[in-house]
């Protein structure tokens, strides 16, 4: 192989490790950005309210594009949520992020994304709890800030709800027969704990991560202490 073969040969070798290097961070974002998308979708559940206001990027661009009209800016985002902000313990509002798509522009500083949006709605209106399972569908922009992706922009429509006639058994409903002695089942090696705050409505899971926009350690062990002393348990 000649001087000028070898020299091209080196460069193709070049250009091609560039390229596999911008693929992988194209890869890293687009995984970088489905976290947000789906971690979103947990703190909303429970209208964790200063989590979600992280989500979304400090860009005048922000915009909440609501069936109920759009909220401008971060601080239409806080306008928005903070209504929500002390929602009670039987409130839920499970969106599922899922079938997500996510497209990064050609710079690498913004993307789109397109999410289905599914799951149980549960809203308290006096006495009553309002049930329903409602499907949504997320258009998402993204932008990337200082080096971490960030929600820019959400445009949302419901193409369909259902409203469930009997109700949903909630934990305590489902969990009443452990808490009776009735299960059937072998004995666990470990006998249950009635405090356990799986047994109740309004338990928010913990994480295992923390906010993927600010590295913090999220507020459900404070929102559970203070379910723990409403419903009166030990914890």
């Amino acid at each position: 192989m000649n001087a000028d073969a070898l020299l091209a040969r080196v460069e193709a070798l070049e250009k091609k490790v560039i390229d596999q290097e911008k693929g992988l961070v194209r890869l890293r974002d687009i995984e970088d950005i489905k976290k947000l998308q789906k971690a979103y979708g947990y703190y909303v559940e429970h209208m964790m309210y200063q989590e979600i206001v992280d989500c979304f990027a400090d860009s005048p661009d922000v915009k909440l594009d609501w069936l109920e009209g759009k909220y401008l800016g971060k601080a239409g985002v806080r306008k928005y949520f903070e209504f929500m902000k002390t929602a009670p313990p039987d409130f839920s509002h499970q969106v599922m992020q899922i079938a997500g798509i996510v497209d990064i522009d050609p710079d690498g500083k913004r993307a789109k994304g397109r999410w289905y949006a599914f799951g149980g709605i549960f809203i308290p209106r006096g006495g009553d709890v309002r049930r329903s399972f409602v499907s949504g569908i997320y258009e998402m922009g993204y932008v990337k800030e200082n080096g971490t992706w960030k929600m820019l922009s959400i445009r949302w429509v419901i193409p369909y709800a259902v409203r469930i006639a009997e109700g949903w058994a909630m934990p305590e409903d489902v969990n009443r027969p452990y808490l009776a002695g009735e299960f059937r089942g072998p004995k666990p090696d470990v006998d249950i704990d009635r405090n356990d705050m799986r047994y109740l409505s309004g338990y928010i899971f913990p994480f295992h991560y923390p906010h993927p926009v600010t590295g913090k350690e999220t507020s459900e062990n404070e929102k559970n202490a203070r379910l723990a002393k409403l419903k009166g348990t030990r914890h």
